[in-house]
């Protein structure tokens, strides 16, 4: 049975397989960079090598996120995505998440992914959010700015 990791993000609940992080910062430099969309907060420098670090909320077109910054694992790609609280793990199974019976999590003009399930736990619905797609979309991957020019 897969573990799964449950977190904020701006208000969100999610959740995502335990084997996508490699390891949770409790704080993290990142230097930004210039002419990057907001959401994009820069690099950091972690096990001696360069991580881009999102903001979950902002990319996700919410508040900002002031917590905790998760460092994917390798197989699922090079970069650390800002989130609010991390609760910890779980071993619950995921069970099917009819997006039309509830509010989506996907305000504003970027969207999350997130898969089919959700993880019910202590009484909140915590949406399993395909962070390997997210990743490999267009919108995440391009961080340049074209306002102001």
């Amino acid at each position: 049975m897969t573990q799964y990791l449950l977190f904020d993000a701006a208000g969100m609940n999610l959740a995502t397989p335990a084997d996508f992080v490699k390891s949770v910062h409790e704080s993290l430099t990142v230097q930004p960079v210039a002419s990057t969309k907001p959401w994009f907060l820069g690099l950091a420098v972690t096990g001696g090598k360069l991580m881009p670090v999102s903001d979950i909320g902002i990319f996700a077109g919410r508040q900002s996120c002031t917590g905790r910054t998760l460092e994917l694992a390798p197989s699922v790609g090079m970069a650390g995505l800002r989130v609010d609280e991390v609760f910890g793990f779980t071993d619950s199974y995921p069970e099917e998440f009819d997006s039309r019976k509830n509010v989506t999590e996907d305000s504003g003009d970027v969207k999350l992914t997130f898969t089919e399930h959700a993880i019910m736990d202590n009484g909140r619905v915590f949406r399993v959010l395909d962070i390997a797609a997210l990743v490999q979309s267009k919108d995440f991957i391009n961080i340049r700015d074209f306002e102001g020019e």
